[in-house]
């Protein structure tokens, strides 16, 4: 299991069921972030932009460990 961080930026910190703050997940491994973002309440058209550890990222993007996700819509 792999502990990671989701933080909504944008439009998502004011209108979805995130938290402005972010919060703290257990998700499996080999999990990716299409399905971070499936967890969390919201879909794929939601997201204009995903930073994973300060860097661009796609939604195929392999999470891993400890990673920090920002969530731009």
């Amino acid at each position: 299991m792999l502990r990671i961080r989701v933080v909504p930026q944008g439009r998502l910190a004011r209108h979805s069921r995130l938290s402005a703050e972010g919060i703290d997940m257990t998700m499996p491994a080999g999990c990716r972030v299409r399905d971070v973002v499936s967890q969390v309440g919201l879909f794929d058209e939601e997201i204009k932009r995903v930073v994973v550890n300060g860097r661009p990222a796609r939604l195929d993007k392999a999470v891993r460990r400890n990673d920090l996700i920002e969530l731009h819509g």
